[in-house]
Order: structure tokens, then C-alpha cells, then sequence
């Protein structure tokens, strides 16, 4: 009976090593949600699992296309089923299936989003941002991205041309009466787990209480006209909005962005690429005016991208005046409530520990045999050890007496 019992509770030890296993598959590799998606299945319960942010690689990117195959948007972020885009024209589409393999997203029309400034919100005196002392927080996760006509590389590890898009952006804030609090802080490499250590920085920022936070990218789409807009006469870049699906903020940062769309239609059309709802947090979960922008692409000049970021901040003071959300809270969330990274490594541990300790307790009969078979092979290891010490022990007091010996010799 009890031998019965042992291979009962022998397979489920296994069963939990198994299931530790495929989540650690899973999270390592988050593009299997789509084939399960695919197949019609809910897995929202295991979305703490998986580096949802990462990018793809080596020139590669994603093509979203309407259901008619015609091409709707780009973007070098991996593509998940539920995704959303806001195009340039205001029309909204939801990813419905994902071929990875060809870096292909099909999208369903949803319907026209109604993104309009209203006139009464020009009536509000821009000054009233900077007579609130409010500030504007910035910083760039990806402090690598370059832009290969000006940097001469796609890439320059913690100094990439992205901090000078940064700085450009809050250079002007200043100019046109808005605090601009930004951070330089590293947090490479460039992989999906550097939002986890961008965390450290956007929470370091919002002690200053922010009326916003925002997160300076650029895009990784191989054609340079993908994001060229002509400013004042000169080359610049459009600039897309990206807003974290997974965080109790979405909707708040998504009201956001569309009234930072609406503004710029009205006010320099065609400025804002459009808005990608992505699976993920990007640490916009910190507070309701959490925004991430992507500044061009790597294959747009620097000083493209600069005026781009230029015209952009120049609008954030009426902008922020005529929002009506509330100024993104202080908060004492630390990096560790990032979702994801490393979780599914501590249950295959406690799996492990678990399945062992109900092995024992079944096997042995009582709690009291459990301890005694552990003790058992305490002893045992001991008892493994132990010649080992006394081995080394009498190598030791060998050498010893060699040495006394040898000392003897000499003295005669």
C-alpha cells in the first residue's frame, strides 16, 4: 500500500517539476501566448509571467496589416494578440493573430476614435503650468539608441544619441516655462529586463511629484521614411506614443496620449506617428500620465529627431494645462513590483520543495518519519564527509611532521 502510495505521490513531484518547467518556458519565451491565444484559449492569469517588453533584433520588425492585407503600421516591438494601434487617421485596430515567424500581425478595424481638441481648451493660460511649479520627469530606458546618420552606429552602449533627444526635449521644456526633471541613469543592456532597472530611475523621479513621466525611445524600423516629417522647413521626425497594456493606468494613460494626439492634429498635423497599446507595463502602471514616445527611428538623423522632440515639447505646456487627470502620485513602489523577471524560477523551486516534502510524508507514513528519513541523510552525508575530513586532517598533521623532520636535518 505504502509502495502504491510512493509512486502516486513520485508522480506528482514530477508533474510539479513539469509545470515549474513550462513556466519557465513561458516566460522566457512570451511569444508562445500567441499560439495559445490563437487557439481560442485565456491565459490572462499568467500575465506576471513573460518579459512582455522585448524588442526584435538585427533589422527585423513587425508589419501590422488590416484583414485585407493592406499595411496599416510598423514597429520594432514584439506584437501580441490583444495588442491595439490608433493610426494617423484616427482609425483603432486589435491584433487578432500574430505569425511570428514572418514578423506579420493581422488587425481588425474597431472603429473611428473620436480624438479632438476642444477649442475651450485653448482659453487656458499656458503660464499655468509653470505658476503651479509643476514639472515634467524624464528619462530614457534604452540609453543605447542611437541614430546611425549622425551617431555612425545604431547602438553606443550608455551613451547612445538618445540622451541628447532627451536633453533637446528638456532643454525647451525650460524655455517655454515648464521644469524639466531629467535623469541620465543607466540601465543597459538593451533587453526587455532593462524597464525592470528603469524602474529604480522612474520611481527616484516621481519624489519630485511630476505632472507627468516620460520615457524617451527611438524606433528600430529600417526605413528612414517610415518617421520623417518636414519641421519649420527643416527634416524631422514623427514621434509615436506607445501605452502599456497591463497596469491599472491604462485607461488614464491612454486618455493621455489620445489629448496629446488631439493637440498636435490640430496643431502641427501629422507630428504624432499614432498609439500602440502593447502588452506590457512599462512601469506606466507608477501613474495616470505615464507616456512612452518613440522619437524616429535609428536610421533618421539625430538632428531630425531633435527637432522632432523639439516641436513636440514645445506643445506640453498648454498641453498639461488643459489635461484634467491628476498629477502623476509620489509612490513607494520599488522596482521589485515589475512583473515578470525570474518569478516562474521561484515556484519550479517551491514545486520542487513541496512535492519533495509531500513524497516523504507519504512514503514514511507521519510527519515524524519524514524528519527522521531527512535526519538519516544528514547522517549520511556526515558519515560521506567525514573520512573525507579525517582524511585531511591526516594529511595535514603528515605535512607537519615532514616539516619538523626536515627542520631537524638542517640543524645537524
Amino acid at each position: 500500500m505504502r509502495q502504491w502510495k510512493s509512486r502516486i505521490v513520485l508522480g506528482m513531484y514530477l508533474m510539479f517539476i513539469a509545470v515549474g518547467g513550462l513556466f519557465f518556458y513561458y516566460e522566457n519565451n512570451p511569444q508562445v501566448y500567441n499560439t495559445i491565444a490563437e487557439a481560442g484559449l485565456e491565459l490572462n492569469i499568467l500575465d506576471n509571467l513573460g518579459k512582455w517588453e522585448g524588442e526584435l533584433s538585427d533589422g527585423k520588425y513587425f508589419t501590422f496589416v488590416d484583414e485585407n492585407g493592406s499595411e496599416l503600421d510598423q514597429t520594432v516591438h514584439a506584437v501580441f494578440i490583444g495588442d491595439e494601434i490608433i493610426a494617423e487617421d484616427n482609425n483603432r485596430y486589435k491584433v487578432v493573430s500574430v505569425d511570428d515567424e514572418n514578423n506579420r500581425a493581422v488587425c481588425k478595424l474597431v472603429g473611428l476614435e473620436n480624438i479632438v481638441w476642444q477649442d475651450e481648451w485653448d482659453q487656458i493660460p499656458v503660464l499655468d503650468v509653470a505658476q503651479k511649479n509643476s514639472k515634467v520627469a524624464i528619462y530614457m530606458t534604452h540609453n543605447d539608441e542611437s541614430y546611425v546618420p549622425t551617431d555612425g552606429t545604431e547602438s553606443k552602449k550608455g551613451n547612445g544619441g538618445i540622451l541628447q533627444v532627451g536633453k533637446t526635449m528638456a532643454d525647451t521644456l525650460e524655455k517655454n516655462g515648464v521644469n524639466a526633471n531629467i535623469s541620465y541613469d543607466k540601465h543597459d543592456p538593451h533587453d526587455a529586463n532593462a524597464y525592470h532597472r528603469s524602474r529604480k530611475t522612474a520611481v527616484q523621479l516621481l519624489k519630485s511629484n511630476p505632472i507627468a513621466l516620460i520615457d524617451v525611445h527611438r524606433d528600430g524600423v529600417p526605413d528612414p521614411e517610415f518617421y520623417n516629417k518636414e519641421i519649420d522647413g527643416k527634416p524631422g521626425t514623427k514621434i509615436r506614443l506607445v501605452v502599456g497594456r497591463q497596469n491599472p493606468h491604462m485607461s488614464t494613460n491612454l486618455e493621455f496620449a489620445k489629448q496629446i494626439k488631439a493637440y498636435f492634429d490640430k496643431k502641427t498635423p501629422g507630428l504624432i506617428k499614432g498609439i500602440f497599446m502593447a502588452k506590457g507595463s512599462y512601469n506606466q502602471d507608477l501613474g495616470p500620465r505615464a507616456i512612452l514616445i518613440e522619437v524616429g527611428t535609428h536610421t533618421n538623423s539625430r538632428e531630425a529627431a531633435e527637432r522632432g522632440v523639439a516641436a513636440f515639447a514645445e506643445g506640453i505646456p498648454k498641453l498639461l494645462g488643459a489635461t484634467t487627470a491628476p498629477a502623476v502620485p509620489e509612490t513607494t513602489q520599488g522596482p521589485a513590483s515589475n512583473a515578470g523577471a525570474g518569478r516562474s524560477i521561484i515556484w519550479l523551486v517551491a514545486f520542487v520543495i513541496l512535492g519533495g516534502g509531500a513524497f516523504l510524508l507519504i512514503s514514511t507514513g507521519s510527519m515524524k518519519g519524514s524528519l527522521k528519513k531527512l535526519t538519516g541523510l544528514g547522517r549520511e552525508f556526515s558519515s560521506f564527509l567525514g573520512p573525507i575530513g579525517r582524511r585531511k586532517k591526516k594529511d595535514e598533521n603528515n605535512q607537519e611532521q615532514n616539516q619538523e623532520n626536515n627542520q631537524e636535518n638542517n640543524k645537524k
